[in-house]
């Protein structure tokens, strides 16, 4: 995988994973501060991760809120911002993913299908989303 990282002012704004092959067996491209951690695995054929737990978290307090969005099918223009101003644009192809830390829009430039992960547990609309 080709990985993007998309800044501004020192502030890492996104993450992209485009499509295609690397000879790492596992990449890590997010800082270790991040909320989300995203590890990009690819492993041989009988390779084998010792069965395990995570260790939950004590307290987590004042996280960046973070999406991550796995593009199936379709075409995706991502606007990025930074303290509300327009800042960077990002096309996602089928197949590629994009880690976001920051404010964004989506235009769908063809009809398609998303996966998205973030942090919850879902606080409803009200509480989830600032408009600008």
């Amino acid at each position: 995988m080709k990985v993007e990282k998309i800044t501004f002012k020192d502030q890492i704004l996104a993450i992209v994973v485009r499509n295609g092959s690397t000879n790492q067996e596992l990449e890590w491209p997010t800082p270790p501060d991040f909320p989300l951690q995203l590890g990009i695995h690819e492993r041989k054929k009988g390779s084998f991760l010792i069965p395990h737990n995570h260790i939950p978290f004590d307290v987590l307090k004042n996280l960046q809120v973070q999406e991550f969005i796995y593009l199936e099918k379709g075409k995706l223009k991502f606007f990025l911002y930074h303290e509300k101003k327009e800042v960077e644009t990002v096309i996602l192809n089928a197949k590629e993913m994009i880690l976001l830390n920051c404010g964004h829009s989506v235009e769908f430039l063809e009809d398609s299908k998303i996966v998205e992960i973030k942090q919850g547990p879902y606080r409803g609309n009200d509480m989830e989303k600032e408009y600008f």
